[in-house]
């Protein structure tokens, strides 16, 4: 892919700002188009009649390959037990969601792949992996219609970050510096590129042509200010929050209480703390998810 060119300080002048802001935008137009075998895979798996030969034929031998490890990880049970061997096997194993979830993670990890800037890269990476199972798993308790949205919108959400970090390392230095000297993400962001990562995430997500609600969900997942999904918007702002552990699962229960978001009427106090493990549990899935992702075939 062509990396972005890299620019020189901004001046603080609004015309200045301003042409920088446009040049950032234009590279937008540059960014790869995710794969096609994303679309292929996702449409398959939506299928009634959904034949796992068919569909393991789908992958490439990446993904493929990917899909054989995770079936013989320790997560599923893999190991000494028994050994997979097979595609539609090992798509048994994992099932239909996991299977998903890898070819959405590893198609756009590969999309946005730079083998030097691996490990400067890792924490953002496994960020966006935990916020994609959290919100996976809230789209699920408070019964948004599209799951896949739910974690897609997690996965990408902080994109504009790695474009800034990847691309304009210069400019991503200067907001590093910004941000010791006190301000906070968007105003650091904002003063030296003109626009906030969440602003630069939602104009790629728009590049993509994703639906209108992912766009906004990513756009505002800092201020809250949601036009379009106040409900996905919500799942993917607590996502975020709980995985930098700026709140706890009972905050985040009144968040989406007072958003009139609630969970079901017949849970008790032991059907919440069960469900707060699981947020954990699915927080350990994504790092596994991440060590899968992250290796090369």
């Amino acid at each position: 892919m062509s990396r972005f060119y890299s620019v020189g300080k901004v001046n603080s002048a609004p015309v200045v700002q301003a042409k920088l802001i446009d040049r950032v935008l234009q590279q937008v137009e540059h960014l790869p188009t995710l794969p096609q075998v994303v679309m292929t895979v996702l449409q398959m798996a939506e299928s009634p009649n959904l034949n796992t030969a068919k569909l393991s034929q789908a992958l490439d031998q990446s993904l493929a390959a990917k899909v054989l490890k995770m079936a013989n990880s320790a997560f599923y049970g893999g190991g000494r037990v028994r050994k997979v061997n097979t595609i539609p096997h090992a798509i048994v194993i994992i099932g239909l969601e996991t299977l998903k979830e890898i070819v959405l993670t590893a198609s756009l990890f590969h999309t946005f792949h730079d083998q030097q800037d691996i490990q400067k890269l890792q924490p953002l990476w496994q960020h966006s992996m935990e916020a994609a199972q959290i919100a996976k798993r809230l789209a699920w308790i408070y019964r948004y219609p599209s799951l896949d949205e739910a974690y897609f919108s997690g996965l990408i959400h902080d994109l504009g970050k790695l474009i800034i970090q990847q691309h304009f390392p210069q400019q991503y230095e200067e907001i590093e510096n910004e941000k010791n000297n006190g301000l906070d993400d968007q105003d650091a962001e904002k003063q030296i590129l003109g626009l906030t990562h969440a602003e630069l995430g939602g104009k790629i997500s728009a590049h993509w042509v994703f639906p209108e609600t992912l766009v906004d969900a990513i756009i505002h997942h800092h201020d809250g200010k949601w036009q379009v999904s106040p409900s996905l918007g919500r799942i993917l702002f607590c996502a975020d929050r709980f995985i930098l552990g700026l709140i706890d699962f009972p905050t985040m229960i009144e968040i989406f209480s007072q958003g009139g978001m609630f969970y079901p009427k017949d849970w008790n106090k032991t059907d919440l703390e069960g469900v707060e493990k699981i947020l954990r549990e699915e927080i350990q899935k994504a790092q596994d998810f991440f060590k899968f992702s992250n290796e090369t075939n």
